[in-house]
């Protein structure tokens, strides 16, 4: 099983092929990658997270996002700082970081600021 980050690279990587099958949007859920994309359902969850499978270790905030997003918009991250008080976020672009829990609230901020910016609902942690 792939670490955190690399999953998050290929569920970037799932969500570009989403797209291309569906007009430029992205989908509703994470979940909705395993059903339509051959995504597998373990790499929603991070191995050191503790969350059993089934369920994603994940926040998405991509579901309103399309090919046009700015790269610096966040589409997913770890629920929780299952890293050593670290996050990884995956960004619309399909990079992925790992901040500690202080730089990721003020990352959250910023995309709800760019968010705000672009007209779309900014979201909560």
């Amino acid at each position: 099983m792939p670490h955190c980050d690399e999953a998050l690279k290929l569920i970037g990587q799932a969500l570009v092929a989403y797209r291309d099958q569906n007009g430029g949007q992205n989908p509703p859920s994470l979940e909705a990658l395993t059903e339509t994309v051959d995504l597998s359902p373990w790499l929603l969850v991070c191995p050191g997270s503790g969350v059993p499978f089934g369920e994603s270790s994940y926040k998405y905030r991509g579901g309103d996002l399309d090919n046009n997003a700015s790269a610096e918009l966040i589409v997913a991250y770890d629920k929780k700082p299952w890293h050593k008080g670290r996050r990884n976020v995956l960004f619309a672009d399909g990079s992925v970081q790992r901040f500690k829990e202080e730089v990721f609230e003020k990352t959250i901020d910023k995309d709800n600021q760019l968010r705000s910016q672009m007209g779309l609902e900014p979201k909560p942690e």
